[in-house]
């Protein structure tokens, strides 16, 4: 299966006492071919630095990342269909990462492995098949 990732399903997996930690595991581990947009990539070392894991930690998660899945460039189309999906919404830009990884799960026609209830809400709306584990 391929499948784009969010930033949450890698943050509950790498957290091993995270309620949602089974799920993350089971999730990729049924993924064959993971795909990250580069701001998950951002967000992932933002959120381990917020969590106070050690610089040599965090290290090590992104080169595991990076020999894991790859990583797929956001560009001017997803920026700007991120953009028109917030206007479209009157949502704030604090949802503008959301949005890029979205486009770029549509861009690729990929389903999207994500932990946000709004995300998966947002997939279905805009044709997007969300991978759930139940």
């Amino acid at each position: 299966m391929e499948c784009v990732i969010d930033t949450s399903v890698l943050v509950d997996y790498i957290l091993i006492d995270s309620e949602l930690h089974e799920k993350a595991k089971e999730g990729l581990e049924r993924i064959d071919n993971g795909f990250l947009p580069s701001v998950v990539v951002e967000e992932l070392v933002h959120v381990l630095e917020r969590l106070k894991f050690d610089k040599k930690v965090i290290s090590e998660k992104i080169g595991e990342v990076l020999d894991t899945y790859e990583v797929l460039s956001i560009g001017e189309n997803e920026i700007l269909e991120a953009k028109d999906i917030i206007m479209k919404e009157s949502v704030s830009f604090k949802k503008f990462n959301d949005k890029l990884i979205l486009s770029t799960a549509k861009r690729e026609d990929l389903p999207l492995f994500t932990f946000d209830e709004g995300l998966v809400d947002e997939c279905k709306a805009n044709g997007i098949k969300p991978f759930v584990i139940t």
